[in-house]
């Protein structure tokens, strides 16, 4: 009984330990990706806006000689985000809306990105890989390739970033791809920690991918969540999108990487 209690005791020990490290961890990184969006924004000149959809597009001009403006970022006439292997994620949480789950759920959606991430596995951004684990039907909950619907995202996706994995040869790029469907159909990991060979989470599935050909995208190798990717020295952001009210109408400040 002693050695039960013990035991316990200890787990619960290590488990405020890594609270408090991932906690901490996050506040720092999250203050790291601010200042990244924020240094991407300051480069945008307003380009054109949609008046029915309140979109205003700034055009964000190449600065660092790693910046690939070359491929697809933004497909006005198709609706397409992105090139292949770029990676999108957004701060949005299905589970932000539920009663049980909203209280820590969302300010850590908000302040971490623990929303969802998806890999583009087309050159003309028309395709992604993704994990979704919120569907009452297990055989949803599962690695699928899906269509590119980033760009129509609305109201309830406030803020979405994309991200280009730094000097990347096109064999890399294919090799990405290929690692993320051959996982295809894997299952939704909901320890996060355990039982990776099996299974995945959304932006756990990205880092792997990634991490097939070498290319470490999450940041401080622990669980991975989208500030991890989003700081990462070895990722670029070439689109951020940003939802804010005026008047109570919400406006959409977009701004993407633009070709030279």
């Amino acid at each position: 009984m002693r050695i039960s209690l013990l035991i316990i005791k200890r787990t619960l020990n290590i488990v405020i330990i890594l609270t408090i490290v991932f906690l901490v961890n996050g506040i720092i990184e999250h203050f790291l990706v601010q200042n990244k969006i924020n240094e991407f924004k300051s480069r945008g000149v307003e380009y054109f806006y949609i008046a029915n959809s309140n979109s205003y597009y700034y055009k964000v001009a190449k600065k660092h000689e790693y910046e690939d403006a070359s491929r697809n970022v933004v497909d006005f006439d198709r609706k397409w985000l992105g090139s292949k292997t770029d990676i999108f994620i957004t701060s949005r949480n299905p589970m932000r809306d539920d009663p049980n789950f909203s209280w820590i759920v969302a300010p850590l959606s908000k302040y971490f990105y623990i929303g969802h991430a998806t890999i583009n596995v087309t050159d003309s951004g028309s395709k992604v890989i993704e994990v979704f684990g919120n569907s009452s039907e297990p055989e949803d909950n599962v690695v699928a390739e899906s269509n590119n619907i980033w760009y129509y995202s609305g109201e309830d996706t406030p803020n979405i970033v994309g991200l280009r994995i730094k000097n990347t040869t096109e064999e890399q790029r294919n090799k990405i791809v290929d690692y993320a469907k051959s996982k295809l159909g894997y299952l939704y990991n909901y320890s996060f920690l355990l039982n990776r060979n099996r299974s995945f989470y959304c932006t756990d599935l990205v880092s792997r991918a990634v991490a097939s050909v070498g290319i470490n995208i999450n940041y401080d190798h622990l669980a991975t969540t989208g500030n991890d990717l989003i700081v990462s020295r070895n990722v670029y952001i070439i689109y951020y999108r940003e939802l804010i009210y005026e008047n109570g109408r919400p406006r959409y400040n977009i701004y993407f990487l633009g070709k030279e």
